[in-house]
Order: structure tokens, then C-alpha cells, then sequence
């Protein structure tokens, strides 16, 4: 089960950076350097959920659990990119804030989802030794749970735009790192909290989306950079292609090291289980 959710979320992290460096026009930001940051991302967020799991055993990462990780970026990236020389526009908040939580992120599904499928009724999809075919994976990824730990990442993403502009903003204002970090996790904080106050509801997730496109286009458009477009590199396949790589890798590594130090759901063939059959619950020719 775990190598697919590691593929999982490794693809979901490397279109969160393809989008990201797509949307990163004006004076493009080393990949190197966004690569660091959703592995910096990864790192920390594996520190927190051992040291949870350490001292309360495995718990879900959601709720409150997501206000910790989004304010410890808030918090971090401050000081990491005070003096960074590539940091020179405002959009590289975003960037590099999207790049942490992203790699965050990928920890966190890993973490969460194993879980999650194993209380699912089509556990027996991915039991060990099982085969699973093209139906009963998308009959999972229909799934109302896995919805709800994607909608938690969305809204984390959303946080991160926001939180980005505002770290762009207050530091090209020259405001020190101490100011700075206040300033990004009380906005993060409110963000998420209030998806959390609000129970992740459809509304006020769209409205969060709107405004974290709003922010970003808004930024984008105020660019010092934007009379200076840059032609996207020569060897931009490879450079994707090593960043899936890096990606992949990362999770799987980070996969071996929660399933050593954390305790997993154990995912096997339950006779009475209420799995639904793939094929029966797909709708047939006619129907």
C-alpha cells in the first residue's frame, strides 16, 4: 500500500512545483533553490510527526495539527531567506512559502493516508498482495475521506499563497525577520484556523482559493521583473524530470522512516468487510 500512496504524493508535490515555477515568469528562482525548500518542507514536518508520535502515539495530522506546520513555516522562513540575494520580488514569497508547505504537505498524506484507506470499505484494494486494477484505484480516489485530506491540503496551499505575499511584501519593506515572522504566522494561522472553525466547508474553501489567485495574480502583475520576461530554459525536461526524481525519492525515503518509527494500520483481506466490487460498482454498458 504505501509504495502507491508514495507515488501519490510525490506526483501531487511535483505539479505543486511545476505550478509553481510556471507561475514564476519574471526572473525565475533557481530550481535548486525551490527543490531545497519543499525538502526542507518534507524534513520538517517528518521532525514533527515523530516527535508527536514519540511522545501520543500515531494521530491524524489534521485540524489544529495543520495550524503547527503552517505556523512553523510562517515562522522558519523568515530567517531563512533574510538574506537570500535570489530573494529580490515579491512573488518569491509565494514561491519559496508554497515550495516548504508543499514538501510538508507530501509528509503529511504520507502519514495520513495509510490510515485513512485502511478504515475505507475498499481496503482490500491495496492489501498486501494484492492486485489492484485501473477501477478499483479510481473508485478510491472517488473516495469522500480522501476528498477531505486533499480539501485539508488545498486550503494549506491557499494558506501558503497568502502567507508568501505577505512574507514578500513586509520583507522587500526591509522589515526585520523577527517583525516578518510575526506577521506571516499570524496570517496563517488565521487562515487555517478559520478553515478549521469553518469544518472545511465548500464556500469557504472557494472564497480561500479566490483570494489566495487574487493575491498572486495581483503581486504578479506589480512585478520589477515584468518588462523582462524570462525564456523558459533549454533544458527544462531534465530539469523536470530530476525534480520528479528528487521528489520521488524524498517520499519513499521519508515512507521507510514512518513506517519504521511510527506505527502503521495494518491493511489485509477482511472477509466480512463492506468493500464494494469494483466492476459491480461501475456503471455497465446501457446503464
Amino acid at each position: 500500500m504505501e509504495i502507491y500512496i508514495a507515488c501519490f504524493a510525490a506526483l501531487l508535490g511535483s505539479l505543486l512545483l511545476a505550478l509553481v515555477y510556471a507561475a514564476d515568469r519574471y526572473e525565475r528562482e533557481p530550481v535548486e533553490l525551490i527543490q531545497d525548500s519543499f525538502l526542507t518542507g518534507m524534513t520538517g514536518q517528518l521532525v514533527l510527526i515523530l516527535a508527536l508520535s514519540a511522545g501520543a502515539g500515531r494521530v491524524e495530522w489534521s485540524g489544529p495539527w495543520l495550524v503547527v506546520t503552517v505556523a512553523c513555516a510562517a515562522l522558519y522562513l523568515p530567517f531563512r531567506l533574510h538574506r537570500e540575494a535570489e530573494f529580490d520580488e515579491r512573488f518569491d514569497g509565494i514561491v519559496y512559502t508554497v515550495a516548504l508547505l508543499g514538501g510538508a504537505l507530501c509528509v503529511v498524506h504520507l502519514h495520513n493516508l495509510p490510515a485513512l484507506v485502511a478504515a475505507s470499505p475498499y481496503r482490500d484494494a491495496l492489501a498486501s498482495g494484492a492486485e489492484p486494477d485501473l477501477r478499483d484505484l479510481l473508485i478510491i480516489a472517488s473516495w469522500p475521506g480522501l476528498a477531505a485530506e486533499l480539501g485539508r491540503g488545498l486550503a494549506v496551499v491557499a494558506a501558503a499563497v497568502l502567507v508568501g505575499a505577505v512574507l514578500g511584501i513586509v520583507k522587500l519593506r526591509g522589515w526585520p525577520p523577527v517583525r516578518t515572522a510575526a506577521a506571516c504566522a499570524a496570517v496563517g494561522v488565521a487562515v487555517v484556523g478559520v478553515d478549521l472553525a469553518a469544518g472545511g466547508g465548500l464556500w469557504w474553501r472557494t472564497v480561500l482559493v479566490a483570494a489566495a489567485l487574487t493575491a498572486a495574480f495581483a503581486i504578479k502583475r506589480r512585478s520589477v521583473f515584468r518588462d523582462r520576461p524570462e525564456p523558459a530554459e533549454r533544458d527544462l525536461l531534465i530539469l523536470g524530470l530530476r525534480t520528479v526524481l528528487v521528489v520521488l525519492g524524498a517520499a519513499l525515503l521519508a515512507t521507510v522512516v514512518l513506517r519504521l518509527a511510527v506505527a502503521q494500520p495494518e491493511v489485509g483481506h477482511d472477509p466480512s468487510s463492506a468493500r464494494p466490487n469494483a466492476v459491480a460498482s461501475l456503471p455497465g454498458p446501457g446503464s
